[in-house]
């Protein structure tokens, strides 16, 4: 096995174990997130309607985007890794079925804690701009003209600025309602 190799080997598998431990870390969350400590979230009838909405939605974006992925290709080469093309379409299909969610008020569960679940979001947000900003000063986040894996942690710090951006539009149109 040459250097390339053991190189693409050892990258492959810390990838692996990166996504492992950002599941486990989820989990962790999830538990300190709901009040009662429970990894699953629990949701009134009306929001798991709302919920099965946004999930289609997501499903859907999902798909299209992939689809158009699978296309693309035979017309212009695309200049990332694959890691990069394939999340692409999974963070557009969750920030379309967790706006829509937030949007008609069924995103935050009923056992859930608001403001621990906001400092988690903004602290995961934090985390993974910093990722990113590390990986573009060091010189590593475009190699030989390919975008590489650390662009992932932008696409997921914009996810939740997006998310925090509707949910403050969200509020506001509340208020406004209220005022009214």
């Amino acid at each position: 096995m040459n250097s390339t190799e053991k190189f693409e080997l050892s990258r492959s598998v810390g990838l692996a174990v990166g996504v492992l431990v950002g599941l486990v870390i989820a989990v962790i969350l999830l538990r300190y997130m709901n009040k009662d400590r429970k990894v699953k979230t629990e949701y009134d009838e009306m929001q798991k309607a709302i919920r099965n909405q946004g999930y289609m939605y997501g499903f859907y974006t999902i798909l299209i985007f992939e689809a158009i992925l699978c296309l693309v290709p035979s017309f212009v080469r695309i200049p990332a890794e694959p890691i990069i093309v394939h999340f692409l379409p999974i963070f557009l299909g969750i920030t379309v079925q967790a706006s829509y969610c937030i949007w008609k008020d069924a995103y935050v569960g009923l056992n859930t804690n608001l403001n621990r679940y906001l400092a988690v979001a903004v602290i995961a947000s934090l985390i993974n701009f910093l990722s990113f900003f590390m990986a573009w000063k060091s010189g590593s986040l475009v190699i030989d003209g390919i975008l590489q894996a650390p662009f992932v942690n932008l696409l997921c710090a914009l996810m939740f600025a997006i998310l925090g951006i509707v949910g403050l539009l969200r509020k506001s149109t509340e208020r406004e309602a209220e005022e009214e």
